[in-house]
């Protein structure tokens, strides 16, 4: 008897799908502008230097810093500071024109490519010493070593 006035249960689907469209097409906006925001490119030019390979190198995080002065030498002998091409004389007065502001790391990070002719390191050294620095680090990468197990 409890079974006659009793009606079956019916399954109650809606979905709008215009709604959901529009949600997602938000979320997904918000999720493309945070990773456009956080991946900005740097505007630092990276210069191919093929840089020595040593066994234990000393870990040198401040040179990733935004206002590092990193100063490239080139197989052939080209002078690079940050991303421009310059000559000696005008390295010495760049290095003075960061060494003005005085929130920036008072040392210059050296790349030499490994073929690079030791006259025109020694040039750089001389001119980053002429502009007033003397803390003067150069630049490696690890030399990877094979272990043979017999």
């Amino acid at each position: 008897m409890l079974q006659s006035w009793r009606k079956p249960a019916k399954l109650f689907s809606d979905f709008n799908t215009l709604q959901f469209a529009g949600v997602m097409g938000i979320v997904l906006f918000a999720i493309l502008a945070l990773f456009m925001v956080e991946t900005q490119p740097h505007h630092r030019k990276v210069i191919p230097v093929d840089m020595p390979k040593i066994g234990h190198p000393v870990s040198m995080r401040d040179a990733d810093r935004e206002d590092a002065m990193i100063v490239s030498v080139t197989r052939d002998g080209k002078i690079y500071f940050g991303g421009d091409q310059v000559d000696t004389m005008a390295l010495r007065v760049k290095i003075a024109d960061h060494l003005k502001d005085h929130s920036v790391e008072r040392k210059v990070y050296i790349k030499a490519d490994m073929r690079a002719r030791w006259g025109v390191v020694k040039e750089v050294l001389d001119s980053v010493r002429s502009a007033g620095l003397m803390r003067v680090a150069f630049l490696v990468d690890q030399r990877r070593s094979v272990a043979l197990h017999m």
